[in-house]
């Protein structure tokens, strides 16, 4: 599992029960779609057309209205946990055009393991000639990661391909 120390898109939050007209649960929790616990800390994987990572500290989601106090430090991915959390609470910054650009390089890599091609192939197509796999196997990982969203999108239908959020 992925560590909010090591990824941006990974949250860690704080349940404080609060009465129904201040509560934040409208934070698109709904797309949750995979739950896990571990001692004290409820991690929830969001598919919002990118997989993000919420980890509720000392609590459960299940009992009445909550806000939820995110840990925000003051470093490098600052900016990138603000616009994560924007995307939780279905609102846009910037970026909406990216994220359907990404979208619609993951159905192309989706084509391409169709039509036969290798990982390799797909990646130079898709991303770029590179290195390959690159270091660490990113952009093997990466076009793999592209693969599963594809299909992903694919099974669900338009909306899913097309949805702002």
């Amino acid at each position: 599992m992925w560590s909010a120390a090591v990824d941006p898109r990974v949250l860690t939050a704080r349940v404080v029960p609060t009465s129904g007209e201040r509560s934040n649960d409208v934070l698109a929790l709904s797309p949750v779609a995979r739950r896990m616990w571990s001692s004290r800390t409820e991690h929830l994987l969001i598919d919002r057309g990118e997989l993000l990572r919420v980890d509720l500290v000392d609590h459960a989601t299940s009992g009445g209205p909550f806000q939820l106090h995110f840990d925000l430090p003051d470093d490098e991915w600052l900016e990138q946990r603000i616009a994560v959390i924007r995307s939780l609470r279905g609102r846009r910054h910037h970026g909406g055009h990216s994220q359907l650009a990404r979208r619609l390089l993951s159905l192309n890599a989706v084509d391409g393991r169709d039509a036969g091609a290798s990982l390799k192939d797909i990646a130079d197509h898709v991303l770029g000639p590179g290195d390959w796999p690159g270091d660490g196997e990113h952009r093997k990982s990466m076009i793999r990661r592209m693969i599963v969203n594809g299909d992903r999108m694919l099974s669900v239908g338009p909306r899913a391909i097309l949805a702002v959020g």
